[in-house]
């Protein structure tokens, strides 16, 4: 699902101020996010100290694994420019070609509207995956597994990829069958219809996604050890968390990175640990972190979130309505297409969504980076884990994953969704 209209969906229902990590510095994160007693302290620093992948340490971090994540982070940097304008370039291609256009055609050859929108969707998620195919394997794949992250080969890694591909076009149908009604049926106000249309779909995402989908992709299952899961059923039940769902998930699967989050509503509510954070951490820095999902819960950071996106949603529907009509007019002879009712404008639709959304990353991330602090203050104050400690437990996210613990303060701003990590260590070092 590396396709820009994939993205997009992804932003609105699992945005980071909907979807929280412990550590996540990407601007849009994939389905499948990847974010004590004496013995386990001791099991863990040796799993730390001894890799399956890496049998050079990797904890506390050496000069060869600094320069990996310097490179890394340049890279990734670069690549949040690249990927967006080589999305953008695929999708004006489908656009100044007619061949969204053309797609439309076939797909009116169904006379069931719905049917045909459906159809359109089909076509124009294919082209767009097959077109970005390239780009997606080089990042996903190619670079992962040069930074010794990807645990899958080429053909697992692609089958998930088009798992993804086929899920997108069943879910899809629906917030797209709905837009378009409503721009022929409303053509004023369907950026207001549409956003508060939005409202049930987003919440009925986030339940069944931690349910349904996800489970698609990982093992989802009781921590195994009981010691640690005793630990975090009390520190939840401390939080006011009853009957807490606490989940580790075999993310090894896929890669070696580290991460935890928090997601879903009502009973689909989990906190997840990812296999490869239990097996490198100790007890006191699970915790730490665990308190730090559970602050988003007790804060209802999820609710706020949904509320923050449709508000986003609508702002963007808003000042689109309020500019495509003239692009469209300015273009027509070349879309091919004369009005935004027209199914063949959802190129065009989903560009204008993405330079809203990229422009106004600073607001979202900035809201979503105080969420972030709030919960690293809620995590020291309800574990008492000492500031080393929870310190540690983000200079093992940043040597672990290559996270950049100290970003360009430029960076930071515009697209990390969650503090730099050296300030979270800075700040949870003096915080008692």
């Amino acid at each position: 699902m590396k396709s820009i209209l994939i993205a997009i969906i992804t932003l609105i229902l699992f945005s980071p101020l909907i979807f929280a990590e412990v550590d996540s510095t990407e601007v849009i994160p994939d389905t499948a996010s990847l974010k004590s007693s004496d013995s386990q302290d001791s099991l863990a620093i040796t799993s730390i100290l001894s890799s399956e992948k890496n049998k050079h340490r990797l904890y506390p971090m050496d000069e060869e694994r600094k320069a990996k994540l310097i490179k890394y982070s340049q890279f990734k940097n670069i690549w949040r420019f690249v990927s967006f304008f080589v999305g953008m370039g695929i999708l004006m291609l489908i656009l100044f070609t007619g061949f969204s256009a053309k797609m439309r055609n076939w797909a009116n050859k169904i006379k069931i509207r719905f049917f045909a929108i459906w159809l359109f969707l089909i076509l124009f998620i294919i082209v767009d995956y097959l077109l970005n195919l390239p780009f997606s394997i080089y990042r996903s794949f190619i670079v992962e597994s040069d930074y010794g992250f990807m645990n899958q080969t080429f053909m697992q890694w692609w089958g998930e990829d088009l798992l993804g591909l086929l899920i997108s076009m069943i879910i899809l149908i629906i917030p797209v069958w709905f837009l378009y009604r409503l721009i022929n049926k409303h053509p004023k106000k369907w950026w207001l219809l549409f956003s508060i249309g939005a409202i049930p779909f987003a919440i009925l995402m986030i339940v069944i996604v931690p349910v349904v989908i996800s489970p698609l992709y990982n093992d989802f299952e009781p921590v195994k050890d009981k010691e640690l899961e005793t630990k975090l059923l009390t520190l939840a039940s401390k939080a006011g968390i009853e009957g807490a769902n606490v989940f580790q998930v075999n993310a090894s699967k896929q890669s070696t990175k580290i991460n935890a989050y928090v997601t879903g509503m009502f009973g689909s509510k989990r906190i997840v640990l990812y296999d490869t954070m239990i097996d490198n951490f100790t007890h006191d820095e699970i915790l730490f972190v665990m308190g730090h999902e559970m602050g988003h819960y007790v804060k209802h950071h999820i609710w706020w979130g949904l509320l923050m996106a449709i508000l986003f949603i609508m702002f963007c529907l808003w000042l689109m309505n309020k500019t495509i009509h003239r692009i469209i007019g300015r273009f027509k002879h070349k879309f091919k297409f004369e009005n935004l009712g027209d199914m063949a404008s959802l190129p065009l639709i989903v560009i204008f969504f993405s330079i809203f959304s990229f422009l106004f990353q600073p607001v979202t991330n900035g809201y979503s980076r105080y969420n972030e602090h709030e919960c690293d203050i809620y995590g020291m104050d309800m574990t008492n884990v000492d500031g080393e400690s929870a310190a540690i437990a983000f200079d093992k996210l940043s040597v672990f994953n290559l996270s950049d613990p100290d970003p360009n303060p430029i960076i930071e701003f515009w697209f990390y969704s969650h503090p730099a990590l050296q300030k979270r260590m800075a700040f949870v070092r003096n915080y008692k």
